[in-house]
């Protein structure tokens, strides 16, 4: 019960920082026009946003191997709201680009700290479900940040928003502190995790050579290959959605959000399904799950594409057939999201895997990022978002080959951690 409760609070902190990442992206236009700004400039303040706050999580991974998880959740959230708050006060585009920066600071520290508690919550068998959760609040934080800014900004301006988004993570970061319990670290891992429970402390401690050690597991390597192709697509498409459709499909801001939630909603059924599709296929056979997450990316890339070269005949018409069809590109794409954290965790030692999320959140991070700045400059050297978001849709498929080679090493890696589990009682 105590879990579950955890689960639920930290799913819900999650939700209004990850909020903070998209609040902007509705606004993009408004922002331009009173800083003076273009598409490159603003790709360039989210781009920065992001891959700050992975290379924060770097840190905050090996901290969060080491130290009270709880605690550094609790400043994780602090860290990353405080500026978020200030965004709203931003009177230059430089301090716009100051304050976002500092605020990805929270989002990248809190990726890590969370993964790596669930690790310690759950059993492999019950992993990928708890993933599949904290992949959805991510997912429903970008959509409410969507939201928020879509709606409240086009009525009141673009600085609301960041209020709104920010301040009730105060509140839930001062109650976390009651709420919040540190699991003990290996307590569910096979073999060891018997003698945790009986009061015996986990032995291994995190050591920096080891980040070394990491990169010897074949998983964790093609892991980290897809996340930085894959993620190019998810950093210029929902980034750019709205201005996409407002911009060269005649939509409203009200109308280009609508179909943004409906993008939004394909992609939370697609992680929370594919979670579930994912685990009930590692607990039959570990090698389906790679040939899943393979076929499935590769599927969402076509529907993608489709999206992006369907020119509507009538508004009417072509509002219905773009959500249809972005509908099943962000479903059949996100299909893997809660996969891979299920994979990471299930192949890796209670000790390491707050490294290996942060390092796994660095390269996913660079994807993302360089996926947002590439989008405003293909934008902007040619003159088209839709060329943009097609090229970005074209890094899915670079995806879908390696997480095909993880046929072969997904199910080794597996069996050799819990050997290693198995031969850590011979410390006691």
């Amino acid at each position: 019960m105590n879990n579950r409760i955890s689960i639920i609070f930290i799913t819900i902190m999650l939700v209004f920082l990850n909020a903070d990442q998209m609040v902007m992206s509705p606004n993009i236009g408004l922002i331009e026009k009173e800083f003076g700004v273009n598409d490159a400039q603003i790709g360039l303040v989210a781009s920065t946003f992001t891959i700050l706050g992975a290379i924060i999580s770097l840190l905050w991974g090996y901290l969060s191997d080491k130290y009270n998880r709880k605690n550094l959740l609790i400043l994780s959230i602090l860290i990353g709201e405080i500026p978020a708050f200030l965004s709203a006060f931003s009177s230059s585009y430089w301090q716009l680009f100051l304050w976002r920066t500092l605020t990805g600071i929270g989002v990248g520290a809190s990726f890590p700290i969370a993964y790596s508690l669930v690790g310690d919550m759950y059993r492999h068998d019950k992993r990928g479900n708890i993933a599949a959760i904290l992949s959805v609040s991510i997912a429903l934080g970008n959509i409410c940040g969507m939201m928020v800014g879509g709606y409240s900004g086009s009525v009141y301006g673009w600085r609301l928003p960041f209020i709104l988004v920010s301040v009730p993570n105060f509140i839930f970061a001062l109650l976390s502190i009651f709420i919040l319990k540190e699991p003990k670290r290996g307590v569910m891992e096979v073999g060891i995790g018997e003698l945790i429970k009986e009061g015996y402390e986990y032995p291994e401690k995190p050591k920096l050579k080891d980040y070394l050690k990491l990169f010897k597991i074949k998983t964790n390597l093609f892991l980290f290959l897809q996340g930085i192709a894959g993620t190019i697509p998810w950093g210029a498409i929902p980034y750019y959605l709205v201005e996409f459709f407002k911009r060269e499909r005649g939509l409203s801001s009200a109308q280009a959000t609508s179909i943004f939630l409906v993008f939004g909603l394909g992609n939370m059924i697609g992680t929370l399904v594919g979670g579930i599709i994912g685990q009930n296929l590692y607990n039959s056979s570990h090698k389906k799950v790679p040939i899943f997450t393979s076929l499935t990316t590769a599927l969402g890339a076509v529907f993608a594409i489709w999206t992006f070269t369907y020119t509507p005949i009538s508004l009417s018409n072509g509002i219905l057939i773009l959500s249809i069809l972005g509908f099943f590109a962000s479903l059949l794409s996100s299909l893997t999201n809660s996969n891979v954290k299920m994979m990471l965790l299930n192949v890796n030692e209670p000790q390491d895997r707050g490294r290996i999320f942060s390092i796994f959140n660095l390269t996913d991070s660079l994807g993302t990022g360089i996926g947002k700045f590439v989008g405003g400059v293909i934008s902007v050297s040619i003159g088209s978002l839709a060329a943009a978001m097609i090229i970005s849709s074209y890094f899915w498929f670079i995806c879908a080959i390696f997480l095909f080679i993880l046929f072969w090493y997904f199910e080794k890696d597996i069996k050799s951690l819990m050997k290693k589990m198995e031969n850590l009682k011979s410390y006691f």
